[in-house]
């Protein structure tokens, strides 16, 4: 049994201590298979061992004059604790104190609160310790408490819940069939669909610690607006807000670009994970991009860095959802797609709500392996110009790998030639050379899967976010 303690306990040889753990900056832990099994995926998924990143807090905070300061060394030790354990497997209080140099007395109390937070367990005593009494090892618990995922597109929304350790314990897939996109209309669904998550993690004897919203436009992830989202019809909606007031309680809703979650997702759990730089290219209905620089996702000054379907490649061209003439999206999206190579079903496919972008690429699909001219011709002018804008995300990220993703890996046997033939003529040779283009396994709904891995990572960063279990 451990004693409840109080979570503004610190010692004051904590702040020095934090320090000690700088070495494991960037450490890795593999979490279990199937993680990736979602709904409405394209294809079959292989069954890989999932990537989940445990990030140290860079430096310690020494100073303790103020209580707001002994807060966020506490959140920062809890942090360093839960990340050990998550990357380094059973420890116990000593090994961790030995580790960390945090002292004795403070483990027990930082463990006695992770406990609290069931982000912790103790599993038994220590099986090859030699003399006195065994020592109880700690390990992560990652069971009980759950990440959940919303990723709204047009046509659809997909919702996914993994625990800490990575299995998916909740998973759906909805068809937005004939429903406006106007944000108050689409409010009420995306309420529902997530409360009808919420309570089925609940009635399992889970509990929901975070949630994140992936949205097909600009988020301001700080204030939790969407910006714009042009095949939505959305400017400067409050989206967190308009949640957390639906669904109340105490549940944390952070958003961002889905495409942004989308390379998030590849970064740790793809084909592709661990790349440094990466962008990931989604096309559903339209067409943006996730850049991963460093290892982390690059956003830009405001969040919009990554709307490469809003690049001019035909000045004289179609007319934009974004008001734009010429963006690229206007030739490798959705609408271009099935103009190219199915025109004579691409206007019933486009009024179909009730067909999922999957399904109207599957038109596509099954035409060009009847060989039909008409949609191999499409095709290939499709992939001359998704290689003209790959051109330009070369040129301008200078990326190890290119993941294409969304409806791309589905039509990519009969575009990728006239696709990779355009790359090379219009990009700097020596940037061609050196990035490699990948299909993405992850299928249409990757964002979800990102979401919930934002939400992990922010649980991993500040333990507190999940509450105390009364």
């Amino acid at each position: 049994m451990c004693t409840r303690h109080n979570p503004n306990e610190l010692s004051a040889r904590d702040g020095p201590a934090v320090a000690a753990m700088s070495s494991m900056v960037g450490c890795w832990v593999r979490q279990p298979p199937g993680i990736g099994m979602l709904i409405g995926c394209h294809g079959s998924h292989q069954d890989r061992s999932r990537l989940a990143t445990v990030r140290a807090v860079p430096r310690a905070v020494n100073h303790f004059d103020a209580p707001v300061e002994h807060l966020h060394v506490r959140r920062h030790n809890l942090s360093l604790v839960l990340r050990l354990l998550a990357a380094q497997g059973p420890r116990s209080r000593a090994g961790v104190a030995a580790t960390t140099g945090l002292t004795r007395a403070t483990v027990s109390s930082l463990v006695a609160d992770l406990i609290d937070r069931g982000l912790v367990k103790e599993v038994g005593p220590a099986s090859d310790q030699g003399v006195g009494r065994p020592a109880t090892l700690l390990q992560l618990d990652g069971s009980r408490v759950i990440t959940l995922g919303l990723e709204l597109e047009v046509g659809f929304t997909s919702v996914l819940a993994n625990d800490l350790a990575g299995e998916t314990v909740y998973q759906r897939w909805r068809p937005l069939s004939g429903a406006s996109t106007a944000f108050d209309d689409l409010m009420p669904v995306l309420v529902k669909e997530l409360r009808r998550a919420v309570e089925a993690v609940e009635n399992n004897g889970r509990r929901v610690a975070g949630i994140t919203v992936a949205v097909p436009g600009i988020a301001d992830a700080e204030r939790g607006v969407v910006v714009r989202a042009p095949n939505l019809g959305w400017r400067d909606e409050p989206l967190r807000q308009r949640l957390i007031d639906a669904l109340g309680g105490d549940l944390s809703v952070d958003l961002d670009n889905e495409a942004n979650l989308g390379a998030l997702a590849e970064f740790r759990a793809g084909a592709v994970a661990g790349t440094q730089h990466l962008v990931y290219v989604l096309a559903v209905n339209g067409v943006g991009a996730g850049v991963i620089i460093g290892g982390a996702v690059f956003r830009g000054g405001s969040g919009a860095a990554g709307e490469v379907g809003h690049t001019t490649v035909q000045p004289r061209g179609l007319q934009c959802a974004c008001g734009s003439t010429g963006c690229w999206e206007t030739t490798v999206g959705l609408r271009a797609l099935l103009y190219d190579a199915v025109p004579d079903l691409a206007a019933g496919l486009m009024r179909d709500r009730r067909l999922s972008p999957e399904a109207k690429v599957a038109a596509v699909v099954a035409r060009a392996r009847a060989n039909n001219p008409i949609a191999i011709k499409g095709l290939r002018r499709f992939g001359r110009w998704l290689g003209v804008g790959l051109a330009n995300i070369v040129n301008s990220f200078n990326p190890q790998v290119i993941v294409l993703a969304g409806f791309l890996p589905d039509v990519a046997p009969w575009v990728m030639q006239e696709a990779m033939a355009a790359l090379r003529a219009n990009s700097l040779a020596e940037s061609a050379q050196q990035c490699r283009i990948e299909l993405s396994s992850l299928g249409f709904t990757a964002g979800a899967l990102g979401c919930t891995i934002h939400a992990s990572e922010r649980l991993f960063a500040d333990p507190t976010l999940v509450p105390l279990i009364v």
